[in-house]
C-alpha cells in the first residue's frame, strides 16, 4: 500500500480521528467492566488496563485540537499506538497464543487503511507486542492465563506455527485491506474527476461556446433591418437634394456600411461550432446527459424520471455537440423551475418512435409557463427567470432546426411543462 500510496494523494478526515477516539474510549469502558466479573479469568487485570486505556482514549478526544495541529500522521500513530500497547496487555491477559481478542490487531490495521492512514509503525509494532507475549509466555518470562496457553506452550512448533501464521495474517489484512481501499479511493477520485471535467465542459457550452450561435442570430435579425436602411438612403441620395442633405445622407450611408462590415466581422469573430453528424443512440445520449446533470448541484434533491427502456435503440442523424447544448439546455431549465416547489421535483424523460420520427419528451412539474409567453415563445426572446436574457430558448431552436429538428412547448393540466422534440428516424 506504501509504494501505490506515493502515487495517490490521500486525504483524511480529521474528524475520523475524533469520533474514533470518542468510539475507542466507550468501548474501552465497557470491557474495563469486567473488572466486576469475578468468574471471568484475570478480569481484573483487563479491567484496570481498558480503564486506563479508555481515560487516554477520552483525553485524547478532549485535546484533539492541539494535538492534531501537531501533524494529523502523528496523531493517527499515537492513536493506534496506545491500541496496540494496550491490546498487548489484554491478549496477555487473555490467553496470549490462544486470546480470543487477537482479532483486535486485524481491526485495528483494517480502521488505518478506511481513514487513509499511511503508518509504518503499526504492523511492526503489532507483530513485535504480540511475538514478545507469545515468546514470553512460551518460555516462562511471563505467567500464562489459562491451561489452553500452557497445552500449546508445551510443543514450542506448534507455538512457533500457530505465532507465525498470526503473524503472517496480520501482514496480508494490512496488505490486501490497503489495496483494496487505495483502489475504491482511486476509483472515486478518477470517476468524481471525469464528472467534474464533464460538468465544466456543458458549463462552458451553456455560456460561452454559444457565443457562435448568439452571434449569427444577431446578424440574421439585424442584416434585414440594415440593408433596408441603407437601400433608403441610398434611393434618397439620386434624388435633388442640397449640399448639406447629400453631406449628411453620405455621412448615414458611411454609418451603416460601417454597421454592415462590423457584422461580418461577428460572423467570423463568432463562427458557429457544428459538430459533424453521426447516428446517435437517443438513450445513450440521455444517459450521459442526465448523470452530468443530476451531479451538478443545482439538481440536489430532484428526482430524474426515465420512462423508457435503458437501452431503447432509438437514433438520430445529427451533431452530437448540437443534441447535447440543446438538452442541457431544456433539463437545466427545467431544474430551474422545480427548484422552488415545496414538496415533490421531478422531471421526466421519455423517448419514443412515432412513424418514422424520434420522439424525446421532457416534462417537469413546475409552474409551467404562462399563456402569453408560450404564445411568443420564439417570436423574440423571452424568460421567465428574474436574470435571464431570453436567448437560450431561441438558441435551442436554432440547433434544432439546423439538425432537421423540431420543438414543442406545452403546459400540463396538471401543472408543469411539457417540452417534446423530434427529429428523422434513422432505421437499422
Amino acid at each position: 500500500m506504501s509504494v501505490l500510496a506515493d502515487k495517490v494523494l490521500i486525504t483524511v478526515d480529521p474528524q475520523l480521528f475524533r469520533k474514533q477516539a470518542l468510539l475507542s474510549s466507550g468501548a474501552c469502558f465497557l470491557v474495563s467492566l469486567l473488572y466486576f466479573a469475578t468468574d471471568f479469568p484475570r478480569g481484573c487485570e483487563i479491567g484496570a488496563m481498558s480503564l486506563v486505556a479508555s481515560v487516554l482514549y477520552l483525553l485524547f478526544f478532549i485535546f484533539f485540537r492541539p494535538l492534531y495541529k501537531r501533524g494529523h500522521t502523528r496523531v493517527g500513530m499515537l492513536l493506534s499506538g496506545v491500541a496496540i500497547l494496550t491490546l498487548a496487555f489484554v491478549v496477555h491477559f487473555s490467553g496470549g497464543v490462544t486470546s480470543p481478542f487477537v482479532f483486535l490487531y486485524f481491526i485495528l490495521l483494517i480502521s488505518e487503511a478506511v481513514y487513509g492512514l499511511q503508518n509504518p509503525v503499526s504492523l511492526p509494532l503489532a507483530v513485535l507486542t504480540y511475538g514478545f507475549v507469545c515468546a514470553g509466555e512460551a518460555f516462562n518470562w511471563l505467567t500464562p492465563a489459562n491451561s489452553w496457553a500452557v497445552a500449546i506452550y508445551s510443543n514450542k512448533i506448534v507455538t512457533v506455527i500457530l505465532g507465525t501464521m498470526t503473524v503472517i495474517f496480520m501482514w496480508i489484512t494490512r496488505y490486501i485491506t490497503g489495496l483494496i481501499v487505495l483502489n475504491l479511493r482511486v476509483s472515486l477520485d478518477t470517476e468524481n474527476a471525469e464528472k467534474q471535467s464533464l460538468l465544466a465542459k456543458f458549463t462552458e457550452l451553456n455560456s460561452s461556446a454559444q457565443i457562435g450561435v448568439l452571434s449569427h442570430r444577431i446578424v440574421h435579425d439585424l442584416r434585414g433591418p440594415i440593408s433596408s436602411i441603407s437601400g433608403y438612403i441610398q434611393l434618397e441620395m439620386l434624388k435633388s437634394k442640397t449640399p448639406e442633405d447629400q453631406g449628411m445622407l453620405k455621412d448615414l450611408n458611411d454609418i451603416v456600411t460601417g454597421m454592415s462590415e462590423s457584422l461580418k466581422g461577428i460572423t467570423q469573430f463568432g463562427r458557429a461550432a457544428y459538430g459533424p453528424p453521426e447516428k446517435i443512440v437517443l438513450s445513450d445520449l440521455m444517459r450521459m446527459i442526465i448523470a452530468i446533470v443530476s451531479f451538478s448541484p443545482q439538481a440536489r434533491g430532484v428526482k430524474f424520471i426515465k420512462l423508457y427502456e435503458e437501452n431503447f435503440p432509438a437514433a438520430v442523424y445529427a451533431s452530437r455537440a448540437d443534441l447535447q447544448q440543446v438538452y442541457f439546455n431544456i433539463i437545466k431549465n427545467a431544474v430551474e423551475a422545480v427548484k422552488d416547489n415545496a414538496g415533490d421535483r421531478r422531471i421526466e424523460f421519455s423517448v419514443k418512435v412515432l412513424d418514422k420520427e424520434a420522439e424525446i419528451s421532457i416534462t417537469d412539474n413546475g409552474p409551467g409557463m404562462a399563456a402569453e409567453v408560450l404564445k411568443g415563445l420564439f417570436r423574440r426572446a423571452m424568460t421567465t427567470k428574474k436574470d435571464g436574457t431570453g436567448v437560450g430558448l431561441l438558441i435551442t431552436r436554432d440547433l434544432l432546426f439546423r439538425n432537421d429538428g423540431a420543438i414543442e412547448f406545452h403546459n400540463l393540466p396538471a401543472g408543469g411543462l411539457w417540452v417534446v422534440t423530434r427529429f428523422p428516424l434513422v432505421r437499422s
